[in-house]
């Protein structure tokens, strides 16, 4: 008897313990939200990597600590762009290149330790071209088949 009054009783504090603990302030509605932070320069959409691409090429033209900040987070934005780019409907035979130059273009500047070297400066120039032209497609109209009726 006195075993099964103890045993109530821890189980009835810890019920009470369980129901303190939570917070409708603190309260998670995604493991992401309070976890982690997004960076500032994170693009907003697949057509503003390339545009954050470019403004940090113009700014990473002198010898400035925000030069050296640009060329950091031209890797970083670099980076992301097959995941932001995986998040569209670009069809897989498109986004295969672009994670390549990725890749490509990431080594590169690791190897440099992110400096824009003019070879990896013309890289960036390019790799900005191949995210316009997988935007156009994904804007491009769909080509109905021929004798199609609607």
């Amino acid at each position: 008897m006195r075993f099964q009054t103890i045993c109530n009783g821890i189980v009835l504090t810890g019920l009470l313990l369980l129901a303190g603990c939570g917070d409708e302030q603190t309260a998670k509605t995604s493991l992401f939200e309070h976890d982690h932070e997004v960076a500032e320069h994170w693009p907003d959409d697949f057509a503003d990597a390339a545009v954050k691409l470019r403004q940090r090429l113009d700014v990473s033209t002198d010898e400035t600590a925000d030069a050296k900040q640009a060329e950091s987070e031209i890797a970083d934005i670099v980076s992301w762009v097959p995941e932001i780019a995986a998040d569209t409907d670009l069809p897989e035979q498109d986004w295969i290149p672009l994670d390549n130059a990725a890749e490509s273009l990431m080594a590169n500047l690791r190897s440099s330790g992110n400096e824009l070297t003019d070879a990896n400066r013309k890289q960036t120039v390019a790799f900005c071209e191949l995210i316009e032209e997988a935007i156009a497609k994904l804007s491009a109209p769909i080509p109905s088949p021929q004798g199609a009726s609607l």
